[in-house]
């Protein structure tokens, strides 16, 4: 496929074989080609009676999946600019970025036009978005025959108004490549988000980059369930289905207890590509018992891995188990989605990103000097689709993109046969399990805290999710806090998923001659409370090792929980605190549950039963 903008997908699509094609389908519903363009017409009809104009900012916040590719495809068209705002986001960042966007209107789920605040006299267009249907039009009518009198200040609601449109849109726009297509905020602190700015060009190139990659047609049946305010979500979902008219597949949202779906979902829903993370991954190959032949049919292709480092040993045993083969993807925000790709024919080497595709790259040693083969240095690309910068950011900007290059912060090498393997990183990202969280933002809430003197957040390896993410903090003189009640603070602040996995208290942090926190010191000393505390867990009971396996799995104070806890009692206890206590569990006990007793485990009381059988060897 080599459609080269936005005009031309939906040209394309427009012919009668693309239009009967099935364009997402989830549970139990299916939308086709030729309803999803009817309903794009139907919302530029709203745009229009509205006075959006192309180049506008609109913020789009909703949990509704399709309704979220609806909207980013409709946008993408028109020419708004799609402004992303994860619906899950924490109130005080998504006001940052509010005010950091400066949109002229929203569309959104209707109950965040009240936890956010939203000044509607502020902006002239809003939409809410209800979660169950209701009977609706007759204003909407109203707002369309008297638009000089009504203003959208008055409540409108979306799908409902859909019903009240019968006619079609004015001639759009034509988009140009050097249009802005969208901003994701993906870095920064709370008080200074970053925004990275797509084009037209930077996204139309990289999904021809992607197309040809993946070896995607008409035919293609993608499935994709990772978050959509993310880029590998919302780009390598519906996107790039819509891209190539193929189907998007979206049966349900991942959790450990639907793991068995997720594998029968490849012959059920005669899946052909995979588009996933490691994290995903390594439960399937941990929960892989009697599904060891799920990729085995006559349309699966590729699993595409994304948004985080595979692991050289994952990604042998995975191969090993289910006998299909990975594609290894490697990009940033900064580059709409990918740029290196270990693919499936030769070359392909595991352990390493691959090689670049359709873009330029060069490793840069700490002196200025290119780096040769095996040399260390920091990773740059240029390519049509790095990104146009930060938004309202310029000084952020000209700190990563010089002369078209973009300074990726990774560390790398090249190797003998050309390939590249990430061996460290300059910026302070930590990526678990495909989530990119930033220390800063972190640390800054900590220190909000009154009896926080100061600290610092950094990432450790970790064996299940690549790295997590760890808080040392030195307490203000004469007070006290324990780690359960920083956690509780913390929860109204972050995401779950930004929460320190472990919190080191130390009566002071290590600072080099210019007052600043030096991590390598602060790793040292973690390194060697964590070493006086290991052992211990030997001469406790089998309740006691269990019920702390769980506080630290579920971030819950160990007197708060009791054996006859479930998921359903336990906050915390989701797919990944799930396979984080499994883990724990089977480091304390020196054992291996099976898929079987992993998946039984529903309460403290069976996860003490089946290790007693597994330690007495009954």
């Amino acid at each position: 496929m080599n459609l080269s903008n936005i005009s031309e997908v939906f040209k394309k699509l427009e012919q009668p074989k693309a239009l009967n094609n099935i364009f997402y389908q989830e549970k139990g519903k299916s939308i086709s080609y030729s309803q999803l363009l009817k309903e794009i017409n139907k919302l530029h009809v709203v745009f229009q009676n509205e006075g959006l104009k192309k180049g506008d900012k609109v913020i789009l916040s909703t949990t509704n999946d399709y309704y979220t590719a609806l909207f980013f495809l409709s946008f993408l068209k028109y020419g708004i600019v799609t402004v992303f705002l994860d619906p899950e986001v924490q109130n005080e960042r998504a006001t940052s970025i509010i005010q950091k966007a400066k949109v002229i209107g929203f569309v959104m789920d209707e109950n965040l036009f009240t936890t956010r605040n939203i000044d509607l006299k502020s902006t002239s267009f809003q939409l809410k978005i209800k979660k169950e249907s209701q009977k609706k039009g007759k204003l909407f009518n109203r707002l369309l025959k008297n638009k000089k009198t009504t203003t959208l200040n008055v409540d409108f609601t979306f799908p409902g108004l859909l019903e009240s449109i019968n006619t079609i849109p004015r001639q759009l726009e034509p988009i140009l490549k050097s249009d802005v297509a969208y901003v994701l905020f993906t870095s920064g602190t709370t008080a200074d988000p970053k925004g990275v700015i797509i084009n037209h060009e930077n996204l139309f190139t990289h999904l021809q980059t992607l197309s040809k990659t993946y070896g995607l047609n008409e035919n293609a049946r993608i499935l994709n369930i990772l978050m959509l305010y993310h880029a590998d979500g919302c780009i390598q979902g519906p996107l790039l289905a819509l891209y190539n008219q193929a189907t998007w597949l979206r049966p349900f949202t991942f959790d450990l207890a639907k793991i068995g779906d997720l594998f029968n979902s490849i012959y059920k829903h005669r899946t052909t590509h995979f588009i996933t993370v490691p994290t995903i991954l390594s439960f399937m190959e941990k929960f892989k018992e009697d599904y060891e032949d799920s990729f085995q049919t006559d349309d699966f292709k590729y699993i595409i891995s994304v948004a985080s480092k595979l692991e050289e040993k994952l990604w042998i045993d995975f191969e090993n188990s289910f006998k299909t083969q990975i594609i290894n993807v490697y990009g940033l925000t900064e580059t709409v989605a990918g740029s290196f790709f270990c693919t499936i024919n030769p070359p392909c080497k595991k352990g390493t990103i691959g090689l670049p595709i359709d873009c330029e790259a060069k490793i840069v040693k700490e002196n200025g000097a290119i780096a040769v083969e095996n040399e260390e240095g920091v990773l740059w690309l240029k390519g049509k689709h790095i990104f146009v910068g930060y938004l309202n950011n310029l000084e952020a900007t000209n700190d990563i993109l010089i002369d078209g290059w973009l300074n990726t912060g990774d560390i790398v090498i090249k190797d003998n046969d050309g390939f590249y393997k990430i061996v460290g990183r300059i910026k302070n990202t930590i990526n678990a399990g495909g989530i990119n969280i930033y220390p800063e933002q972190v640390t800054e809430m900590i220190n909000t805290n009154p009896k926080v003197l100061e600290s610092i957040c950094i990432g450790v390896p970790d064996e299940t999710f690549g790295e997590k993410l760890v808080a040392a903090i030195t307490i203000r003189s004469n007070e006290y806090i324990e780690k359960i009640e920083l956690i509780e603070f913390l929860r109204s602040l972050l995401e779950q998923n930004q929460i320190p996995k472990d919190f080191f208290f130390f009566s002071e942090l290590p600072k080099g001659i210019s007052g600043k926190i030096q991590k390598n010191k602060v790793l040292q000393l973690i390194k060697s409370q964590k070493t006086e505390e290991s052992g211990k867990s030997k001469q406790e009971n089998y309740q006691t090792v269990i019920k702390k396996c769980a506080s630290e799995a579920f971030s819950i104070a160990i007197d708060k929980i009791v054996m006859s806890d479930t998921p359903n009692s336990l906050e915390g206890w989701d797919s990944m605190g799930h396979l984080i206590f499994i883990t724990n569990l089977e480091k304390h006990f020196n054992i291996q549950f099976s898929t079987a007793e992993m998946m039984t485990i529903n309460s403290l009381l069976s996860s003490e039963r089946i290790i007693i059988k597994k330690t007495s060897g009954n």
